[in-house]
């Protein structure tokens, strides 16, 4: 790895962290403030579904905006938007102004869909096979922001006792200057587009480029993979969803809340060097797969045992789950995408993917309404089913090498 590609990825790495330590210190608030200026309990899911609907829309016209001007400014202005954002939201809640929150919500979940993407500046910039790896990079990053969060939230408890505000509606203040300074790191960031088209250069036999020319190298991987982005999100989001409401529900307040909030972020991250290193080692095939497998045993967990003990413990494994899953699916895309259009692609992959995931989400919180957690993760369960059955026709050989159906017959 030389200097330029050490710098870029560390850059995309801190920037990805402090975005991501704004969004899980009030991943659990969120659905809870809703459902407090709503008055309605089935909207325990409706904070998830409108994060997945901003987001959506974030990452179509931020892909898009990439591929025309790059990712790092594109990056930069999603961090400086999600900071308005979050301050329209804080100024919801602290005038019991739903509309408002609503809005804040929509603009902040917009700029994470930007922000998302930040995993494929960091595939691209590394060779065909090595993505896993840079994946892993960002992906690690998270942990300190899914540590960081949840520990501002903790400490909104205490500081709220003392300025004799609500804790949860104090949060919302945090997010700004964390995101401002997202931003200000990515200024020492190489372009990721200029470098990723160095590597395409470099490697003109990279894994994919036998199965078509074009934007998109295998249109059959491009709607497996996305259905796997989707399914993976969404089976997370039918669980994380509801948490802020089933952890008040039960009678706890931030310090339980921050503490299941943290596992589930562990999960999701804490493993990441080992699950890039398995993508790059066993393949995406294998990496899905497992994941998917994970989804499905973390949302059994949280059906069958419907208290706090079991919906940490099922929202840890669903956590991990979408590790691997979503990782394998992002590397694959990857892959199969020219570094011109692979933005644009990848953001649109992202847009049905957050579309689906609110649509579940959304599900969870009128599940969660008419029968509490009992039996919850059969909604997880379901959205992984189509994508496992859909990655076992998937052929690949060697890591980020596939064939056709046709092909594999022919061998």
């Amino acid at each position: 790895m030389n200097e330029i590609v050490r710098r870029t990825l560390v850059m995309l790495s801190a920037s990805f962290a402090l975005g991501f330590a704004a969004g899980s210190m009030t991943a659990g608030p969120g659905s809870a403030a809703l459902v407090a200026l709503s008055g309605n309990a089935s909207f325990a899911g409706l904070y998830v579904a409108l994060l997945n609907l901003g987001a959506a829309a974030g990452a179509a016209v931020g892909g898009r905006a990439m591929d025309r001007w790059g990712r790092r400014p594109v990056l930069m202005s999603g961090y400086v938007l999600g900071a308005v954002g979050y301050a329209i939201a804080g100024s919801g809640v602290a005038l019991d102004v739903l509309a408002l929150f609503v809005a804040g919500i929509l603009v902040f979940a917009a700029a994470m869909g930007i922000g998302g993407l930040t995993r494929i500046a960091a595939a691209e910039i590394f060779p065909p096979a090595e993505r896993g790896r840079g994946i892993a990079w960002v992906q690690t990053s998270a942990i300190a922001g899914g540590v960081i969060g949840p520990l501002l939230l903790m400490l909104t408890e205490p500081l709220g006792h003392a300025i004799g505000r609500d804790a949860l509606g104090i949060v919302w203040w945090l997010a700004p200057p964390l995101l401002i300074a997202g931003a200000l790191t990515l200024r020492r960031a190489a372009e990721p587009m200029e470098l990723a088209k160095e590597i395409e250069r470099a490697h003109p036999h990279a894994a994919g480029t036998k199965l078509g020319t074009g934007a998109v190298r295998s249109r059959r991987l491009l709607v497996v993979g996305v259905i796997a982005l989707a399914g993976s999100h969404a089976a997370m989001a039918a669980v994380m969803g509801v948490a802020g409401v089933a952890v008040v529900h039960a009678g706890h307040g931030a310090s339980v809340l921050g503490t299941i909030m943290m596992l589930h972020f562990i999960g999701m991250y804490g493993l990441s060097r080992i699950v890039g290193h398995v993508t790059d080692r066993w393949g995406r095939r294998p990496t899905i797969l497992s994941g998917l497998v994970l989804l499905g045993l973390g949302g059994a967990v949280v059906a069958l045992i419907p208290n706090m003990g079991g919906f940490a413990a099922g929202i840890l494994i669903v956590g991990l789950g979408w590790s691997f899953a979503y990782m394998g699916a992002s590397v694959l895309l990857t892959d199969i995408t020219v570094p011109s259009r692979r933005a644009r692609i990848l953001g649109r992959a992202d847009l049905i993917t957050q579309l689906t995931a609110a649509v579940v989400a959304t599900s969870g919180g009128v599940w969660f309404a008419a029968n509490g957690l009992a039996g919850l993760g059969l909604v997880a369960i379901a959205a992984v089913t189509l994508p496992f059955v859909a990655f076992l026709f998937v052929v690949e050989p060697l890591p980020g090498q596939y064939r056709t159906a046709q092909e594999s017959a022919a061998t």
